[in-house]
């Protein structure tokens, strides 16, 4: 058990939830998730089981994945990801594949676009009959950001070359994908504060349909940004016009060095700061399971997870796992 850990929340921070779920979760197409690695982390490797337990349990109903594409736009471990995508709708929870493209690399800009429409238009067609809603590859500004660069709004925070093949790529899947499904939705993620991801995919009409907003507790008040922007929310709904859903959020490193209070209770606040804007329409915590394996090469992304494993191999329910699950109560 992690050092300073808290195992029960106490009767004052329950009723905190419990007042938050019923104050917020009154609308029912409002998307509540959690992410998970079925497909490509050790962590997630054996224990489908349990994913689908704890999925079941915290009420959610939806599960964003990362799932690696080959070259041709077909999922990698094909097998496991149509079996995962039946799993999760015999369970009524939605899949969130966060798609990775590959084989785009050392092309011109057009043929990269035409690679991407390929790749869209097999896998809409190949699996687009289970999934309402796609995401095409992971924090796109963070890959096209200059190193040290803030990312906000201007031009030169970014590598234009780079961004021009990595934007033709996104936009030739997603014409692909709605040529195939034109019923299925795209997300696009963005992290942090880095709106000008946001006028490029605007500027070059990429035609998606949500943005997946990313923040941790390190990132500061996702409603009083400062100095110039105040509410994130409101600034990027009024600006770009889109569905928003946040699509991954927790405290800073989670319970690496914070205990389990410490966790929870930034959580439980701040979704209900977000809940009372009145903007987003989906929210997802990152993630559902701690990561050992990730502890010796990337020490500070190893405990994001609501459940952790004990010495004795038993899953076991951090406080946040608890505060979530009254919060997504109906």
């Amino acid at each position: 058990m992690l050092k300073g850990c808290s195992t029960f929340l106490s009767v004052a921070l329950l009723c905190f939830v419990c007042t938050i779920a019923k104050a917020q979760n009154t609308d029912k197409s409002f998307v509540w998730g959690i992410n998970g690695h079925p497909l490509t982390q050790r962590d997630y490797s054996n224990n489908w089981d349990e994913q689908i337990s704890a999925l079941n349990d915290l009420k959610l109903n939806s599960y964003r994945l990362d799932v690696l594409l080959d070259p041709d736009g077909y999922a990698k471990k094909e097998q496991s990801f149509i079996k995962i995508l039946n799993d999760l709708k015999k369970n009524n929870i939605a899949a969130l594949p966060a798609v990775m493209q590959s084989g785009l690399n050392n092309a011109d800009t057009d043929s990269i676009y035409q690679k991407g429409y390929k790749q869209g238009m097999n896998f809409g067609t190949r699996y687009g009959d289970y999934l309402s809603v796609v995401e095409v590859n992971n924090e796109g500004d963070n890959k096209i950001r200059l190193r040290n660069k803030p990312g906000r709004i201007k031009d030169g925070e970014y590598d234009t070359v780079k961004a021009k093949k990595f934007i033709a790529g996104i936009k030739g899947f997603i014409d692909g994908l709605k040529a195939a499904k034109p019923n299925v939705k795209v997300s696009l993620s963005v992290s942090f504060t880095h709106f000008y991801y946001l006028q490029l995919l605007k500027d070059n009409q990429v035609n998606y349909d949500i943005i997946g907003y990313h923040w941790y507790s390190n990132m500061g008040d996702i409603i009083n940004v400062k100095p110039a922007f105040g509410n994130v929310l409101s600034y990027i709904s009024k600006r770009f016009n889109k569905t928003i859903w946040i699509t991954e959020f927790n405290y800073f490193k989670g319970t690496t060095s914070a205990n389990f209070a410490t966790q929870s209770d930034y959580i439980t606040q701040t979704i209900k700061k977000i809940l009372d804007q009145g903007i987003i329409k989906g929210f997802f915590i990152y993630e559902l399971f701690d990561q050992t394996y990730l502890k010796t090469r990337y020490p500070f992304e190893a405990c994001y997870g609501l459940i952790y494993k004990d010495s004795m191999g038993r899953y076991i329910k951090k406080d946040a796992y608890e505060s979530y699950k009254q919060i997504v109560g109906k």
